[in-house]
């Protein structure tokens, strides 16, 4: 399942589609949007140009000037550029193609992955937790925010809403490297650790 270094090198590699219009859009799975009919996607999105490209935890987010197309690749989600569409579409879930005749493509084998779109970018930030890259992330920060909580902490650092981002694999490492086991609850914690 990626975690945020995979996302953001998925980010990294669509730089490419900013300042592109999409101009029409198919899909082959209509679970693909979480949160909208896919009919509305004609007004939110079609013909409207993607102002910027980001990430925010394990979101990928497409600023649009009046909406956000919120991508999450959640464990087998692939996201790409391409100039021509592969010759297999078997696990093509949806694309787009914008204005430069490119195409931007989401496959996923398992189906887990898809999209939100949002109005307004605080409907998710609203939901999701601070981004370990964000200034405020601090180690005063998690020194406070941890020690109130009376959970476990692999449990509480696998908790989207309070650190977005993170995932099993990068939080064991945490631990193993902290000395901390993943059952230790917060409130016992040492400042140190």
């Amino acid at each position: 399942m990626p975690e945020l270094p995979e996302v953001q090198t998925v980010v990294d590699s669509l730089q490419k589609a900013s300042n592109k219009t999409i101009i029409s859009f198919h899909f082959f799975w209509k679970g693909i949007c979480f949160n909208q009919n896919i009919l509305s996607l004609d007004k939110l999105i079609k013909n409207n140009k993607i102002q910027s490209i980001s990430r925010k935890g394990k979101n990928i987010i497409f600023d649009f000037t009046k909406s956000f197309l919120i991508f999450q690749l959640r464990m087998t989600g692939r996201l790409y550029l391409c100039s021509e569409l592969p010759p297999s579409m078997s696990y093509i879930r949806c694309y787009f193609i914008l204005d430069d005749n490119s195409y931007l493509v989401f496959e996923d084998i398992r189906k887990f992955g898809g999209f939100y779109i949002f109005k307004n970018i605080n409907q998710l930030y609203s939901k999701i937790g601070i981004d370990p890259f964000e200034k405020k992330f601090t180690i005063t920060w998690l020194q406070k925010n941890i020690k109130k909580r009376n959970r476990q902490i692999k449990g509480l650092l696998l908790d989207q809403s309070f650190i977005c981002g993170l995932g099993n694999i990068y939080i064991d490492e945490i631990l193993w490297s902290s000395k901390i086991h993943p059952l230790t609850l917060c409130s016992n914690l040492h400042k140190k650790k």
